[in-house]
């Protein structure tokens, strides 16, 4: 006779009666499982020879069978009846297994053909289920498969490969049937593309002020409110009659600071080019490169010893780009290589939040832009990753826009070297993705989203169209996007082809 509610174990209100006691007691002190707060096994249920350790919350129900198994699952899980587990698995918090599905993490050796499989022994490579998963009535997942996070896995589907976060999959063998990222994020993005296209170039001449532009946020340079408004332009296919090449090309100076990225790629956004090369970058070669980077600030100041870096490797791209000179790579990258952590991933020592504000620096004007390996990426993604969870910076209403690029941008770099905790990163990107196409204003963008005291900026709209447009793609769905990254933030193309002479 089995149990009221055995079968249905999510309806029993008290999961600590002496009944169910005694059932664990049993398996705690036969088989060393080890069980959370209100966990539930039945009674009915057939286990034979395994070991289980579960989670807060979670349960086995009556029918189902489990047998020759170590599986360690998560909180808040469940085993409905008539499932069928077998060999090592692991399963994450929040999994709903239904009935009838069958997840068996071992095999019959087959390889000797003159022996027959009943002598040739088992094997188990293991099955691993993320969090947040469903797997459907009847389903099969067969040894070595990996279920990724947020994934569903339909009803009577034959899983024989592994399968990626936030997907749908089904058929026999299993194919991906819809991208649940895709799917969400489809009608909220063309909604804000079509509000951001018709109201873009509005938002911009709001802030050209008798023919000049100028902007509500304080700037490290008074020509970037005309280098943002071109940018942001350019995203669309737009301009404005008063943001000429010209104009742009007398704004260049002769010092590599941060003019170099700002004027630079304003002007490559427009098509153009600054109007001479950046001199002094020529000096820097063999040791005084060498020299030149071992004297930034890496100890007290780790950002600033990346913003400088950057704007070097940002000068000797258009000089290469636009005019042909070439430059001592070889020794940037090994140099840089060697002064990299190998324990963190990141340049510099101290605060990790400037440590990683200076890896975007320092990796965007080199190696993302001449399409170089980053020497320890799983390392920086592990870094970055801790610092994302600083609520200090980033839990609500807390995020502006560099801290948030800062994250995003190394994420997206690291990305196409490693999946290394992608998972991880991909739920953080999802969640600014909703965050920002929420937080438009009839004026683009504050610095700072949801501080309403903060006025929305051009620089606040360049810089969360571009983390918008880098989030997107790190979660596959930039082809959603009305607007293409141009400017100090492009993510293509990468400086990998031949330089072009264009004169000196």
């Amino acid at each position: 006779m089995f149990n009221d509610h055995s079968f249905t174990p999510w309806l029993i209100k008290d999961r600590n009666t002496e009944e169910e006691k005694k059932v664990r007691k049993h398996y705690e002190e036969n088989f060393s499982w080890s069980f959370g707060h209100d966990c539930y096994v039945s009674p009915d249920a057939a286990i034979v020879d395994s070991r289980i350790s579960m989670g807060d919350g979670s349960f086995i129900a009556s029918g189902c069978l489990i047998r020759t198994a170590q599986i360690e699952m998560g909180s808040n899980c469940s085993v409905n009846p008539f499932a069928y587990l077998q060999g090592k698995i692991r399963i994450g918090n929040d999994v709903r297994i239904a009935p009838h599905a069958s997840i068996i993490a071992d095999n019959h050796d087959h390889d000797d053909i003159f022996t027959p499989i009943t002598r040739q022994g088992c094997s188990s490579k293991g099955i691993t289920i993320g969090d947040d998963v469903w797997i459907g009535a009847g389903s099969v997942i067969t040894d070595g498969v990996k279920i990724a996070s947020h994934s569903i896995i339909a009803a009577g589907a034959v899983v024989t490969h592994d399968v990626p976060a936030y997907t749908i999959a089904g058929g026999s063998p299993a194919h991906t049937i819809k991208n649940r990222i895709r799917s969400y994020f489809e009608k909220p993005l063309t909604s804000f593309c079509s509000m951001l296209a018709s109201s873009v170039e509005n938002v911009v001449s709001s802030y050209c002020v008798d023919g000049g532009f100028t902007d509500t946020k304080k700037t490290v340079s008074p020509h970037r409110p005309w280098c943002d408004a071109a940018e942001i332009l350019a995203m669309f296919g737009k301009s404005h009659p008063g943001i000429t090449a010209e104009k742009l090309q007398q704004m260049q100076r002769e010092d590599i600071d941060y003019e170099v990225l700002c004027v630079g790629y304003a002007l490559e956004s427009l098509g153009s080019h600054v109007r001479k090369p950046y001199r002094k970058a020529c000096g820097y070669e063999g040791q005084s490169l060498v020299s030149f980077l071992e004297s930034r600030p890496w100890k007290s100041n780790p950002w600033t010893a990346g913003d400088q870096t950057d704007a070097l490797g940002t000068a000797f791209y258009h000089n290469r780009k636009f005019f042909g000179i070439s430059f001592d790579q070889d020794t940037l990258f090994s140099a840089l290589d060697s002064m990299c952590d190998p324990e963190t991933g990141l340049w510099g020592e101290g605060d990790l939040h400037l440590r990683v504000n200076g890896f975007y620096r320092l990796t965007r004007g080199t190696y993302a832009q001449f399409g170089r390996p980053l020497p320890y990426p799983e390392k920086a993604v592990n870094s970055v990753l801790k610092h994302s969870e600083n609520e200090d910076f980033f839990a609500f209403p807390h995020g502006n826009a560099c801290d948030v690029l800062d994250v995003i941008h190394p994420l997206w770099l690291c990305r196409k070297q490693t999946d290394h905790r992608y998972e991880e990163g991909l739920a953080w990107a999802l969640g600014w993705i909703r965050r920002i196409t929420e937080s438009w204003t009839d004026r683009g963008f504050r610095f700072t989203l949801s501080d309403e005291s903060d006025q929305p900026s051009l620089m606040g709209t360049e810089m969360w169209l571009s983390i918008l447009y880098l989030l997107c793609d790190y979660a596959g769905i930039a082809d959603l996007l009305c607007y293409e990254m141009k400017g100090v933030h492009k993510t293509q193309p990468l400086m990998t082809e031949k330089p072009q002479k264009t004169g000196f």
